[in-house]
């Protein structure tokens, strides 16, 4: 006997779908369901044919309604719906319905497939989605008022239209980039999501997460300028070991560091002084990190340490392409980056907070930089005393 010919051989096809198959009678009474359907429904296939379409479904008039008008445009597609299983729970389905005739009579057929998982997902990216929008709209309510009060500080038309400028390509690229990024990983995590790729799901939203992340210390630092502008910060003074505040922030830099790149302390600051730990850990921070950026693949970033009496005296030396001597007078600027940079990501508001706390602290900062060569920034802030 021919394959196509052996019924056994049909069972198994019916039985090994990857959907529920249901066909039952005019009177809803089900005549033939597969092992699937049983299991969607929790169901031995037994009980499953003892039943009434209608018994699997929270609304009992979804198969009077197809039977009564097979033709409805509404049944070409596939419809939502919710069903109830063995135990009384409620499950979220997707049915396609079609109408047959066996032996001059009408039978029903829905392919049902159980969706609750890929609903609970939606759902759950919905709800990111939503978050970001919020998230978005509140940094953007910021960034406004930040963009306000640059424009109030600032009393030259010149200086003005020179900030606008600088502030449009800012804007342009460095926050363009990014929101486009989480678009498209958004749209990514609902594809991955139709095929249960948790991994692929997963990275993506590490992906939006550090690029929120990303924005955030971008719009942190547009606030910190006009916080330091307006003499809004004020240190909070605190017993400080420097070795281990160093060591910290080296630690912190490790996923910033390209192939081979190391950064060497000489570990000669174990004594313990009375500064703000924040300030400082942004201060080293930024020169460090800055360093790492514009440094190439297998080299050498030295941070030295020198304490005197009266002084904390930090120097980060760098072997990356340096600071073209004619951009050199301005590296200080708000929103300056120098021509050789342009290519790599950055605001250009790093150095001028560093630069602002330092004056907040009554310290100073100096360089030297040869283009090419390298970059040296040192850093001499005054100690302070309890009593002061």
């Amino acid at each position: 006997m021919l394959l196509k010919e052996k019924t056994a051989f049909y069972r198994v096809c019916f039985n090994s779908m990857q959907v529920g198959i249901l066909v039952c009678n005019k009177n809803k009474k089900i005549v033939l369901a597969n092992n699937p359907l049983a299991t969607i429904f929790n169901y031995s296939i037994d009980e499953i044919h003892d039943k009434y379409a209608d018994e699997l479904f929270l609304k009992k008039n979804l198969f009077d309604d197809f039977i009564k008008n097979p033709t409805n445009k509404k049944y070409k597609n596939s419809l939502e719906c919710i069903g109830i299983n063995k135990n009384g729970q409620k499950i979220i389905l997707e049915l396609s319905f079609g109408e047959m005739i066996y032996e001059n009579k009408f039978y029903y057929k829905a392919l049902i497939a159980d969706i609750t998982e890929r609903k609970k997902k939606e759902n759950e990216l919905n709800n990111i989605n939503v978050q970001l929008e919020k998230e978005v709209e509140l940094r953007n309510k910021e960034l406004e008022k930040v963009i306000e009060k640059l424009k109030i500080s600032l009393n030259k038309e010149k200086e003005l239209n020179r900030l606008k400028t600088n502030f449009i390509t800012l804007a342009s690229h460095e926050f363009k980039t990014p929101l486009s990024a989480i678009l498209s990983s958004s749209e990514l995590i609902v594809k991955y999501s139709d095929l249960n790729n948790t991994e692929k799901i997963n990275q993506h939203l590490h992906k939006i997460k550090t690029l929120i992340h990303h924005l955030n210390k971008m719009i942190d630092s547009l606030l910190t300028l006009e916080n330091i502008e307006s003499g809004e910060i004020t240190p909070i003074y605190s017993n400080v070991n420097l070795n281990d505040l160093i060591l910290e922030i080296i630690e912190n830099s490790k996923s910033l560091l390209f192939f081979k790149q190391k950064v060497i302390f000489d570990k000669t600051c174990n004594e313990t002084v009375y500064q703000d730990r924040k300030i400082l850990k942004i201060i080293i921070s930024n020169i460090l990190y800055n360093a790492i950026k514009y440094s190439k693949e297998d080299s050498d970033i030295n941070i030295f340490c020198k304490n005197t009496n009266d002084f904390i005296e930090l120097s980060i030396r760098d072997r990356g392409i340096g600071i073209p001597e004619q951009d050199q007078p301005l590296i200080f600027e708000r929103f300056f980056r120098a021509n050789n940079a342009s290519y790599l990501p950055g605001t250009g508001v790093g150095l001028n907070i560093v630069k602002g706390y330092i004056n907040l602290l009554k310290g100073n900062i100096s360089f030297k930089s040869t283009e090419n060569i390298g970059t040296v920034f040192c850093v001499r802030i005054p100690k302070v005393l309890k009593n002061e």
